[in-house]
């Protein structure tokens, strides 16, 4: 990788001092589940492709995703979405600088055998003015170049997911996360790719989507009515990677049973398939980042017309597009699509930050605890 980076920024400076504000790259990215499309252009060959036609090969980079030129495009996936910079475009002109820039970053970090996050690239760029949002989609380009992930790159975001229950994360370095200190949840590694191996005790993951509800579980001694053989995560709303990655670990190294506790909502439903399936942008990684064996516990739409003492709100014209994007998804089992069709038909939803302490506390027992014994799961 490291090889490739210095080949790919030596082109880029050579190539402008050749052609100048004629200068063109083609960013090709393909959101396929499954790549295709590298056959196009040569076995991984990205090529240059000067003002005179002349075809230069560049390099053993990875073409399923991206696809170089100047002066015109080349062979590009069939289902991919390609995007032109030009050098004589001020903002394609910056955009490329910022390119130039994290380049150089991250091959200092593989030299160095060091790792950042997304911000800590943005802090230390002194010369640019750009923002962060720059430097993260300049990091997924040149991951994309690359054919890597931004994580084997060196570069992690900020992680926020938290953890709770007898698990030991022991890292690559020696070191070992305790996360058994059920009162003080601890926070998930954002540099997931330093951990080695868990060592743990539980029988069964619980997976909450918020925060909330989290410290409520721990706050009513979910532990105790566990009898300490659980594990408690959540990355508080959206999941973000690191967790991501780490509850796919977990769950296949110890093949532990694994559940969802979300809304009774379209974003809790698609929290929940997140982390099941995967996200859109990193499909490709799917293998890394999902979690098939994960189960719905709740909160199901079919549920709420049930007493479970939960207030409800009418679903948004918001809530009812999302329903509908989301029911779309050709890989959505029919299961859960007949519970998002249930949703939309009673047009309420049900939130469980809106239980009172009292129900919270019967809820556990009565729904978290005999479904998980009656498996009624999705």
């Amino acid at each position: 990788m490291i090889n490739n980076i210095e080949v790919l920024i030596n082109s880029w400076l050579r190539d402008l001092i050749l052609w100048g504000p004629n200068m063109e790259i083609y960013i090709t990215r393909n959101d396929m589940l499954t790549m295709t499309g590298a056959a196009a252009v040569g076995s991984g060959i990205v090529n240059l492709l000067g003002a005179t036609g002349d075809n230069i090969c560049l390099s053993n980079f990875n073409t399923d995703v991206f696809t170089m030129v100047e002066g015109r495009q080349a062979a590009a996936p069939s289902t991919s979405v390609m995007e032109r910079l030009v050098y004589g475009n001020r903002s394609n002109r910056k955009r490329m600088a910022i390119l130039l820039y994290v380049m150089a970053e991250i091959h200092d970090l593989l030299l160095r055998h060091s790792s950042c996050t997304y911000r800590e690239l943005y802090y230390r760029n002194i010369y640019l003015p750009c923002n962060v949002w720059q430097i993260n989609k300049a990091v997924e380009d040149v991951a994309s170049v690359l054919g890597q992930t931004p994580w084997n790159m060196g570069v992690f975001g900020t992680g926020k997911g938290m953890i709770a229950g007898p698990l030991f994360i022991h890292m690559n370095n020696g070191d070992i996360i305790e996360c058994n200190k059920t009162n003080t949840p601890t926070m998930i590694p954002p540099q997931f790719t330093h951990i080695d191996h868990f060592e743990t005790t539980a029988h069964l993951v619980l997976v909450v989507e918020k925060d909330t509800i989290f410290k409520k579980l721990i706050a009513n001694n979910i532990f105790s009515i566990m009898q300490g053989k659980l594990i408690l995560l959540t990355a508080r709303g959206n999941p973000d990677l690191s967790t991501r990655w780490l509850l796919s670990k977990l769950v296949n190294e110890h093949n532990l049973p694994i559940y969802m506790l979300a809304d009774a909502d379209p974003y809790g439903i698609e929290i929940m398939l997140t982390y099941r399936f995967g996200s859109k942008k990193y499909s490709q990684y799917a293998h890394q980042l999902a979690t098939p064996q994960l189960k719905w516990l709740g909160i199901h739409p079919s549920d709420i017309t049930y007493n479970l003492q939960i207030p409800q709100e009418i679903l948004s014209e918001m809530d009812y597009r999302k329903i509908n994007s989301v029911m779309r998804r050709n890989y959505i089992p029919e299961e859960i699509c007949r519970e998002l069709m249930v949703l939309q038909q009673h047009g309420f939803k049900a939130k469980l930050d809106n239980m009172s302490g009292q129900n919270f506390a019967l809820f556990i027992n009565d729904y978290i605890i005999n479904k998980i014994k009656r498996q009624v799961v999705l």
